[in-house]
């Protein structure tokens, strides 16, 4: 088992992995080679905290917005995932708000319960129309949406069984990528991880990155093992990094690369091949 120091909180190991070029199969019907899938590219952001007291959340959800809608006219986005705590604790009657927000996204978007997201399992599914785990088939990617937390916000590492079920009919031709709030490594020193999910990503590769929010203060691009971990720190609440931002990944030959984006003052943060 790999070990992290306290240096993975620090600081980011940048490194890099190859990566498989995913190009389109035989046409099954035999008429020639199907069109070539686009290279990947799209967007992470998390912790909206809409309702916080004392902030202009609304303001920070328009900003967010219109960052990602100005980054995709540039240069398309394939899909956005919003990686938990839309809403502040105790603001739950506004997850109907923030999803109005996300629905004017130009673009498909995925969302993951975070632990301010204090709702029922029966009212995300209302309100999102998909369960708290969900398998989101891309035509050139796999999204795994894993639960981190549960009605009463608790931290909890995500159903690893689950996640090893679903990952034995996943696609082996595109790459997966796996979107839980809560990081599976839960503190500075490294000793406290879920093993269960390592496992899982040491027995299924394809799994190439795992998507965190949680820590406002993480804006991290690194790698674990052949995994990266990457986190896109916050776009709403009253603390964490300077700058509010997003992650965004894209695929070029033959890797994939992230950096992270401040979009008030369009700048990259960090960046990795991975």
């Amino acid at each position: 088992m790999n070990t992290i120091s306290r240096r993975f909180f620090l600081q980011a190991t940048l490194s890099s992995a190859s990566i498989g070029v995913w190009s389109a199969c035989r046409n099954p019907s035999g008429d020639g080679p199907t069109p070539a899938v686009l290279p990947l590219r799209f967007a992470v952001a998390s912790d909206g905290h809409l309702g916080e007291p004392a902030t202009p959340s609304d303001q920070y959800f328009t900003d967010l917005i219109a960052a990602l809608t100005k980054t995709h006219q540039i240069t398309p986005l394939q899909f956005v995932v919003v990686n938990g705590d839309l809403v502040h604790e105790g603001n739950n009657d506004l997850l109907p708000k923030a999803k109005a927000y996300l629905d004017q996204l130009p673009i498909p978007y995925y969302v993951t319960r975070g632990n301010h997201d204090r709702v029922s399992l029966d009212t995300w599914q209302q309100v999102w129309g998909y369960g708290t785990n969900h398998v989101a088939e891309r035509n050139n990617a796999t999204l795994i949406l894993l639960d981190t937390s549960n009605e009463a916000g608790d931290t909890l590492c995500g159903d690893d069984v689950w996640l090893r079920q679903t990952m034995k009919s996943v696609r082996s031709s595109v790459p997966a990528f796996l979107f839980m709030h809560i990081p599976f490594i839960h503190n500075a020193q490294g000793t406290d991880v879920c093993t269960g999910l390592l496992s899982v990503l040491s027995d299924y590769p394809i799994i190439r990155a795992v998507f965190h929010g949680h820590d406002h203060t993480k804006d991290l691009s690194l790698m674990y093992g052949k995994t990266a971990l990457l986190f896109d720190a916050h776009f709403g609440s009253s603390w964490g990094t300077a700058y509010r931002g997003f992650r965004l990944v894209e695929q070029s030959g033959e890797s994939l690369t992230t950096h992270q984006y401040d979009f008030t003052n369009n700048q990259t943060i960090n960046s990795l091949s991975f």
